[in-house]
């Protein structure tokens, strides 16, 4: 009988255990959706900005190009900031 109790509390320890574990997977996975919406944000601004200069060069207007390829650099450097962060993440 000593035996089913100390399998019972070590289940229970067990148990006890893993549900800080499965809230921090939880967390990390909330994280990973936020970063995630918020790449696509980004992705869809650097979109609108290459069609921006597209249209711009197309009408004759070629000054607004260099100042979108800094944004766009800007936006790729926080992309892969972000990314970085998600591999610390695991």
């Amino acid at each position: 009988m000593k035996n089913e109790t100390a399998t019972y509390g070590q289940l229970a320890f067990e148990k006890v255990k893993l549900v800080p574990n499965l809230a921090q997977k939880r967390q990390k996975s909330a994280v990973f959706v936020a970063l995630l919406l918020f790449n696509l944000v980004l992705v869809l601004l650097q979109l609108w900005l290459f069609v921006s200069v597209l249209e711009g060069l197309i009408a004759g207007k070629g000054a607004m190009a260099i100042p979108a390829a800094i944004a766009s650099a800007v936006l790729f450097f926080v992309n892969v900031w972000m990314l970085r962060g998600l591999q610390r993440l695991d």
